[in-house]
């Protein structure tokens, strides 16, 4: 417990400066990207849908700059080796972290929340440029997004581009990782959209159903015969919200850093390895992408449970009394602010919020990555790191006949000094 207060420590007293300045860039790039892609959409929905996903990569680059500027500081997970220099390592992170952060973005409602947004201020601007549809068709503008030829046309070039590039990957300049990282970003933003938008629609079919209706009108009245019953639901349902805010929040967070640093173990699921090892050897270079994605998702995921109940509990507790002081920490300032029409609170409540997130983000972010130090840190989980690998390049898995290169893992080398950075390279202006 000692180390990992010292490492949490460290962490803000070198870094937290730089984490305050990646946040604010990451935040004012994703609303100024909002803001954009509703403009654009006014007037084509096209051109707005291109926009809006580098909406949700602004704030993932943010995130995955964070994790890099304070690696140095973690004692196991710097230890394992000097990452690659520079905006390749940059971009090389941020391609791995796109599907696992598209997750919790998307089941966190922040996806539908940038949508709704888009929505608005591209119907505004569409509505008033076609006189409300009298004065001309609104046609292919306003933003709305639905499933059709639209998106599915868009997510499958995505993918095309993506496939391209991972199969000439050799062949292309550096530079094509940003394009790379764009059409992975844009194919899984669509397929969150057209995933959303088709559970929407089940869900408004189901709920005007007979049987929905029956199901409803059956459990209201069991709710009033039976009262007890009924408190004993609720009761279940908060537990459930409990668990949720105070178990699955901070593991996903935990995987999100555990994607972005490059999480490995050698323990793979025996039904998930075969399937690897077939379709490496049967399909193309599209499928190794996005297995690759998966495998390193697993490998995150696997750090939440191989680090034992204690320090997950641990990690758990201080992630939950930093979201109380966060709740209380914006309800205070705002009361502090006190009350005033709604005009003034559409003009500063964003100011507001991203000041008190501003203080808050880079504590989460130290205490997600000394909690991820802490996991590689331990010889029993087997979890060790590695840097992140672009498509084609190598992955530290091997075919048959082929010798597997040795690698340290769980050895530790202490590194005290460190600038702020991503990767090793000073960070950018």
């Amino acid at each position: 417990m000692i180390p990992a207060l010292r490492t949490f420590a460290r962490i803000l007293a070198r870094h937290w400066p730089a984490l305050i300045a990646w946040y604010v860039g990451g935040e004012v790039l994703h609303r100024l990207l909002v803001q954009l892609a509703g403009f654009v959409g006014g007037y084509s929905t096209l051109g707005g849908l291109l926009l809006l996903p580098l909406a949700v990569g602004a704030r993932l680059a943010a995130y995955v700059a964070m994790y890099l500027t304070v690696r140095p500081s973690l004692v196991h997970v710097a230890q394992s080796g000097e990452p690659d220099a520079g905006i390749r390592a940059f971009l090389r992170s941020t391609l791995v972290a796109i599907l696992p952060f598209s997750i919790f973005y998307a089941a966190w409602g922040m996806l539908d929340a940038d949508q709704k947004e888009f929505f608005r201020l591209a119907s505004s601007i569409a509505f008033r440029e076609t006189g409300f549809g009298l004065g001309e068709a609104i046609v292919d503008r306003g933003g709305l997004i639905s499933v059709g030829v639209l998106p599915v046309t868009v997510l499958v070039v995505a993918l095309l581009v993506r496939a391209l590039h991972a199969r000439f990957r050799e062949r292309l300049p550096e530079w094509t990782l940003t394009l790379a990282a764009y059409a992975e970003l844009l194919w899984t933003f669509m397929l969150f959209t057209l995933v959303g938008q088709w559970l929407a629609g089940v869900r408004a079919w189901f709920s005007g159903r007979a049987g929905a209706l029956w199901l409803q009108d059956f459990g209201d009245g069991v709710a009033a015969a039976i009262p007890s019953l009924a408190s004993v639901w609720e009761a279940v349902l908060w537990l459930v919200g409990i668990v949720i805010a105070a178990a699955i929040v901070p593991a996903a967070w935990l995987a999100v850093a555990g994607v972005i640093y490059g999480a490995d173990f050698d323990a793979l699921p025996p039904v998930l390895a075969r399937r690897t090892e077939a379709l490496r050897g049967a399909v193309g270079s599209l499928a190794r992408t996005l297995l690759q994605r998966f495998e390193d998702l697993w490998a995150a995921v696997a750090a939440i449970w191989r680090g034992g109940p204690l320090l997950f509990g641990a990690f758990a507790l201080a992630y939950a009394l930093w979201a109380l002081a966060e709740h209380t920490g914006t309800r205070g300032v705002l009361q502090v602010i006190g009350g005033h029409e709604s005009g003034f609170w559409s003009a500063w409540l964003p100011l507001v919020t991203v000041g008190v997130a501003a203080i808050a983000e880079p504590i989460r972010v130290a205490i997600v990555a000394t909690a991820f130090d802490a996991v590689v840190g331990r010889p029993e989980a087997g979890i060790g790191v590695r840097e992140s690998v672009a498509d084609g390049e190598s992955d530290g898995l091997v075919a048959d006949g082929d010798v597997e290169p040795e690698r340290p893992l769980g050895v530790v080398r202490q590194q005290e000094d460190g600038e702020d950075t991503v990767g090793i390279g000073p960070l950018p202006a």
